[in-house]
């Protein structure tokens, strides 16, 4: 495991429904754990929007944390790092060696 290289921390965090003095509130932030992560690449991708003939950019990093962590992590939970909340749109866990998780992510408008 290449744990020297893990410099970035970073948040998972989720929403969920939660009652507030009796109330039912949904969308309550939860955060989950906080995890030492390498950040090898952050691919930022432009695309033309066909419709409004504009460029947007499109930041997908990939995150590199330990396999075992305090909970296990869960594909519905975002992760929050430098100011940016972002949405896991993969996860890949090394059974084999079972040292690294490889999460990739997208960020939320």
């Amino acid at each position: 495991m290449r744990t020297n290289r893990m410099t970035e921390r970073i948040a998972f965090v989720s929403y969920e429904s939660k009652k507030v003095n009796g109330v039912p509130v949904d969308g309550v932030l939860v955060k989950h754990m906080t995890v030492w992560a390498e950040v090898p690449k952050v691919p930022i991708r432009e695309a033309n929007d066909p419709q409004t003939k504009l460029g947007t950019r499109k930041d997908s990093p990939t995150f590199l944390v330990r396999f075992l962590t305090a909970e296990e992590i869960q594909p519905n939970w975002r992760i929050q790092w430098r100011g940016k909340e972002y949405q896991i749109t993969g996860l890949d866990p090394d059974y084999e060696r079972r040292d690294l998780t490889t999460i990739t992510a997208k960020v939320v408008s």
